[in-house]
């Protein structure tokens, strides 16, 4: 789905997605979340794509929960329908083999803090916030899937009180928490370092690494055999051995 409300831009071996609704602090409509899924698929299709990069536009917020005229005339039925949608959409998103970095500079509420535990890194400006203030405001809920998302990157305790009184987290709390990875005036510079920093890196590595995090989620007996056997039968690997040891530049090729 193409829509100018979400930009791509294919860089520096990185999908760059940029919510573009400034004027409304980049709330996300359905054919937004569309997009963005649309994106997630194409940055785990591409094999030149090695990162994703997530960005709201305007400086004013990543993303402000999504567009609240879209709930007008709903049904218990219509809740139950959008929250499996936003449930899918995420899903898509967690499921990226690629690394996936979220730069978040200004208000990061509700369905955006949704798309930001989806991410692998997250870098934020001093100024940046983060919230799910539906006590509050609409007096809707979440699914439990958002809420296990919440949990696992905030922790309970946290994810309660500001569920609960609507409170919202700063930029220093969100980094404190572990959420985030650094807070950085300069976001420009440090969305290129990092980007910069996993694409010198090993792709089956990072693969590795989140899909054995991703299966150490699940409610199943963790088996990994299957990922270290690529891994270490790899051509990068078998070449980074041998690059190591006559200390010659390494090229990695993902195979």
């Amino acid at each position: 789905m193409t829509t100018t409300d979400v930009l791509t831009e294919e860089r520096d071996s990185a999908l760059h997605v940029t919510f573009n609704r400034p004027e409304a602090r980049n709330a996300m409509t359905w054919e937004m979340y569309q997009a963005l899924a649309d994106a997630a698929v194409r940055a785990d299709e591409d094999p030149d794509i090695r990162a994703l990069v997530l960005r709201g536009a305007g400086g004013r917020a990543f993303v402000a929960g999504t567009d609240i005229a879209q709930f007008r005339g709903f049904t218990g039925e219509d809740g139950v329908a959008y929250e499996k949608r936003i449930d899918e959409v995420l899903s898509v998103l967690a499921a990226v083999a690629k690394p996936v970095v979220a730069i978040v500079d200004g208000h990061c509420v509700g369905g955006g803090l949704g798309i930001a535990t989806c991410a692998d890194v997250r870098i934020a400006s001093p100024t940046a916030s983060f919230s799910v203030p539906i006590a509050k405001t609409l007096g809707n809920t979440l699914s439990a899937s958002t809420l296990r998302r919440l949990v696992r990157t905030f922790g309970e305790p946290r994810v309660k009180s500001m569920l609960l009184t609507a409170r919202r987290v700063d930029a220093q709390e969100a980094l404190v928490s572990g959420f985030l990875t650094a807070v950085e005036d300069d976001l420009d510079t440090a969305a290129e370092q990092t980007v910069a920093s996993i694409t010198g890196g090993a792709p089956l590595t990072q693969w590795s690494i989140k899909e054995n995090l991703r299966r150490l989620n699940s409610s199943d007996p963790v088996k990994d055999a299957d990922v270290i056997a690529s891994v270490y039968g790899s051509e990068d690997f078998a070449a980074a051995v041998e690059s190591f040891l006559s200390k010659t530049p390494m090229e990695w090729r993902g195979r």
